[in-house]
């Protein structure tokens, strides 16, 4: 049990020194990584393979057609001029000051029925154009967006995870909603702080080429930009978060043609498609060698984001798949004085081990289902405490890490100090919001 903690401590240490320190490429590092975890844990050649492309293919099923269609409808954001308006438009209202509060709120309502990557590309042209509007660093824009997507992803159902910790735990949903809501609003606020003292000066070469390019491109197309409609827009980005959104609370049973559309234009891919389709409509004509341009742009852009994606997924699906989950709750059993901290620190430990939010609120919901009535709290209060922990910290095997970084080139060892660290500051204020529920009755 000790053994295989300390094997995957080690293993996870050498990852982050292969690509910190070693310069090796991310997607090499965790496909290697990957590979000799599953041997290490007894796995044999074959089936050490098979889980990691098990795992990679099971991360890219869901999201790498979706990330190409979203990088598709940046490019025509991009081409249109339409992100340069929106975010003009998002600068008079809120101002500058502002901007992070509203990029965390914003990201905090979008990811209730949006899983965290689609959402985070989809408002990517928004957040890089806000950047250049504000000059502020992407990070500081970008980050307190992902605070935001963060707490609804982990913390609000209907999202999968926190609903599949409502059902194993047993829970009234609507006690359970009451008290994340409010938990969610103090991670999410710890979130957008650390981004306002902490990463105002965070400052990337990838700043310089986007003041560059886009700022060139506004100048090229001149009154384009300044002519076109917001309200228009903002459709592509729009449409699609509704139509999953509703898709995920209204869920129709009956058989008729109006149930099967419903149910088709809902589904992630089918609702990203119309965006784009949407999009297409705002180009110039001839649309189609335009269109061909900009798809072939989106392809190449989006490339090297999926193939790392799938790579933090197949390790976090190595280590799901090793069981050490359960060796780390068997641990912890030995330490009933912890009490409290029981659900925090399991769900932490989780998160850190696979880098899945979703396999660390599951994982951990499963765990202590069984020792729930015992703990100190109610049962409400450890699916937040459970929620807390599965933000302590995103690292090296997070698909969002990679996504990150690919998309807008930031250096791991600036992630590590800037998302890694939001990602702990997170969880700790969380936690303070549960401490003071607590102390109130709850």
């Amino acid at each position: 049990m000790l053994v295989n903690l300390s094997i995957l401590i080690v293993f996870l240490l050498l990852l982050i020194v292969a690509i910190s320190k070693w310069k090796l490429h991310p997607f090499v590092a965790l496909i290697l990584t990957a590979l000799a975890l599953a041997t290490s844990f007894g796995l044999g050649g074959k089936e050490a393979v098979d889980v990691v492309l098990q795992g990679f293919s099971g991360t890219l099923r869901g999201i790498a057609i979706i990330i190409i269609i979203g990088a598709f409808i940046g490019e025509v954001l991009q081409d249109t001029g339409g992100a340069f308006r929106i975010a003009n438009a998002i600068v008079k209202l809120i101002g500058k000051k502002k901007l992070p509060w509203a990029m965390g709120i914003t990201g905090y309502i979008v990811s209730i029925p949006v899983f965290v990557d689609v959402a985070y590309i989809l408002l990517q042209p928004v957040t890089e154009s806000l950047s250049v509007k504000s000059k502020k660093p992407v990070l500081y824009i970008g980050l307190a967006l992902a605070a935001g997507l963060a707490v609804s992803h982990t913390l609000i159902p209907p999202t999968p995870g926190p609903l599949a910790v409502a059902e194993l735990l047993s829970l009234d949903l609507g006690k359970m909603l009451l008290v994340n809501i409010v938990v969610g609003i103090f991670a999410m606020v710890g979130g957008v702080l650390w981004v306002i003292y902490f990463c105002k000066n965070a400052w990337l070469s990838y700043d310089k080429e986007l003041s560059s390019t886009l700022v060139s491109e506004e100048d090229e197309l001149g009154k384009a930009h300044k002519s076109g409609n917001v309200f228009l827009d903002v459709l592509p980005i729009v449409v699609p978060i509704f139509l999953i959104g509703i898709g995920s609370f209204v869920k129709l049973e009956s058989q008729n043609v109006f149930t099967s559309i419903f149910n088709f234009i809902t589904i992630p891919l089918i609702a990203v498609l119309l965006g784009a389709l949407i999009g297409l409509f705002q180009l110039k004509k001839p649309r189609s060698s335009k269109l061909n341009t900009l798809v072939e742009q989106a392809i190449v852009k989006s490339a090297l984001v999926i193939m790392i994606t799938g790579a933090g997924g197949a390790l976090g699906f190595v280590i799901k798949e090793t069981g050490i989950q359960n060796d780390i709750v068997n641990v912890f059993s030995n330490f009933p004085f912890l009490g409290i901290l029981l659900p925090f620190l399991v769900a932490s430990l989780l998160t850190i081990s696979t880098g899945s939010i979703t396999v660390s609120l599951v994982g951990s919901a499963s765990m202590l289902a069984s020792m729930v009535d015992s703990l100190p709290v109610s049962p409400e209060m450890v699916a937040a405490l459970i929620g807390c922990g599965a933000f302590c910290v995103f690292h090296a095997n997070s698909s969002f890490f990679w996504l990150l970084n690919r998309l807008h080139n930031v250096p791991p060892k600036t992630l590590y100090k800037t998302f890694t660290m939001q990602s702990l500051v997170m969880g700790l204020s969380g936690l303070v919001g549960v401490f003071l529920l607590r102390l109130i009755g709850f």
